[in-house]
């Protein structure tokens, strides 16, 4: 046995703040948290002592929403979060200099609003007229390329936007550069796939994993899985007999095709599943994901009221077709997580559900619905009737993001009511937190900060303390010992893994992060701090990473 004394142990057991002196570790199993003394009783003479010297104990992160082969893609990338077109030029400049020979250049996270110009590709041509660029937006929804690019993905003037996505053109009719939703998913992502190796894909995956164990974070529900990424993950896993941190998948699903074509998705989700039982412990696809909008942040998210422009965009997925795939998915047994930004998005996942529910009877479901950023109170209250689980990312709601989601949207009631969190609280939905790593941060502080105070975990100056619409939205806030349960027993509810993981209680996984801030004591305020972090991270009783 191993005893963890003299700390400050939270189990995410409840909701209130209540903190241990000491936690005992048996195997891969807590055996006990409770008082210094009860603990050394129950460990005995001959347990190996670990004192904490006062620092918190929380249980392992559960990131509720991330990608983790973009991820690690990003981590290789140059970034151009805040950066103007002119800084994004130098920036491909730099990697080309760094890159010389190579096959194309990879960039991330620019913001719309900083740009200062939209984005075509002639700006990136001006940077590097030869190698193909592909940008990714901040918010993995869109796509900016130079010419080079356009010319390896094959896109003409004569090329028709495919269902659910635009290839955005200019007056003559010629691609500006800029591809948005399933332009991008399913032109993009399918070339920079079959162009990049499994070890290349191996190499990222380990990456993302570092990272994810450096910040206590030892499980998550990757959103995006696909036959390339779930092939490196398994060969990942060969070589040890685990991955680094646990891993339930929800396969996604393209909305283009017909819906034999779409059916077929379903039913190898089910086969991947049924597959890998033997190794579910760590890795296991668990459901299904589709995408029924897009964003705010490129205006691409399905609204019941038009934008400031004018426009109306559609959804992604056609209503019958949606649920057609929601009834094959719910009938096999698979989970389904539905990407639902604006509030005509979750109204159409929301009849699809139904439907679903009405067509297969009765049974034990935890669906899920993604992102929810603009919802009205009544379709809160159908999701909680239904027991769909609310995933929500409090760091898309950071004032860094929210300054380009309010310019694309306006200022209005919707704006107002953005991110209405503890509406969901307070209705009695089931909720569980993520980052959607890369989209945000991966750090779980930075999240967990945005979540209880609706400031910004990115920029400490923001937001503005004199504009009354920000502070008004700290409404919506959560308390930290509720943040942290959503981010750790929330999450593993959400994947019917609660009586295994997600809190410190005898019988589950000893799955731990030792952290040097104490924001119970301290305030949340610690967490934003430069120093805050991780000092240990323990996934099954074994320490998996260590500060240096």
């Amino acid at each position: 046995m191993r005893i963890f004394k003299n700390g400050r142990v939270f189990t995410s057991a409840r909701d209130d703040d209540t903190l241990h002196d000491a936690l005992v570790v048996d195997g891969d199993q807590v055996a006990f948290v409770g008082p210094n003394h009860e603990a050394e009783r129950i460990a005995g003479s001959q347990a190996e002592v670990v004192d904490l010297r006062g620092r918190v104990v929380l249980p392992g992160v559960l990131d509720g929403h991330i990608h983790t082969l973009q991820f690690g893609s990003f981590l290789t990338r140059f970034v151009c979060l805040g950066k103007t077109a002119a800084e994004v030029q130098d920036l491909v400049r730099q990697r080309k200099r760094e890159q010389p020979d190579a096959k194309f250049l990879l960039g991330a996270s620019f913001l719309y609003d900083t740009l200062g110009v939209s984005p075509t590709k002639e700006i990136l041509d001006q940077a590097e007229p030869d190698t193909p660029v592909f940008i990714d937006s901040a918010d993995l929804h869109s796509c900016w390329v130079n010419s080079a690019a356009l010319k390896v993905l094959g896109i003409t003037k004569d090329t028709p936007d495919p269902s659910g996505g635009e290839i955005e053109r200019d007056a003559n009719g010629d691609a500006t550069g800029f591809l948005k939703e399933n332009a991008f998913h399913t032109i993009v992502w399918p070339y920079l796939s079959e162009n990049t190796t499994k070890d290349e894909r191996k190499a990222a995956l380990k990456l993302s994993f570092e990272a994810f164990v450096s910040t206590g974070v030892t499980g998550g529900v990757d959103m995006a899985m696909m036959e390339d990424s779930l092939e490196a993950l398994e060969e990942i896993y060969d070589e040890d007999g685990r991955l680094p941190i646990r891993i339930n998948a929800h396969w996604f699903i393209n909305s283009l095709g017909t819906q034999e074509d779409h059916a077929k998705q379903v039913r190898r989700a089910a086969e991947h599943r049924d597959r890998l039982k033997d190794k579910a412990k760590w890795l296991n696809v668990i459901g299904i994901k589709t995408i029924s909008d897009g964003v705010v942040d490129s205006c691409t998210a399905y609204m019941k009221d038009p934008y400031p422009d004018g426009s109306k965009p559609g959804p992604i997925w056609p209503k019958d077709d949606l649920t057609k795939v929601f009834i094959l998915a719910d009938s096999l047994g698979l989970q389904i997580a539905c990407h639902a930004l604006g509030d005509a998005a979750s109204e159409q996942a929301l009849d699809a559900f139904e439907a679903t529910y009405e067509a297969n009877g009765p049974k034990n479901r935890r669906h899920r619905m993604e992102h929810l950023e603009s919802i009205t109170s009544d379709s809160i209250k159908r999701l909680t009737k239904h027991g769909i689980v609310a995933s929500l990312q409090p760091l898309h709601a950071d004032p860094v993001y929210m300054a380009n989601w309010r310019k694309m949207l306006g200022y209005d009631e919707r704006t107002d009511r953005a991110f209405p969190w503890k509406e969901f609280q307070e209705a009695g939905s089931l909720i569980s937190f993520g980052t959607d790593a890369p989209v945000a941060p991966h750090h779980p502080f930075p999240n967990l900060y945005t979540a209880t105070t609706r400031r910004s975990g990115v920029n400490p100056k923001l937001p503005d303390p004199t504009d009354p619409r920000l502070i008004a939205m700290e409404k919506f806030s959560f308390p930290l010992a509720v943040s942290i349960r959503h981010y750790t027993a929330g999450t593993a509810y959400s994947t019917y893994q609660e009586d295994v993981y997600g809190s410190l209680e005898k019988g589950k996984s000893a799955d731990f992060a030792i952290v040097n801030v104490d924001p119970f004591r301290d305030g949340v305020n610690t967490l934003r701090e430069a120093q805050a972090g991780v000092d240990e991270t323990w996934i099954g009783g074994e320490r998996v990473w260590q500060r240096k």
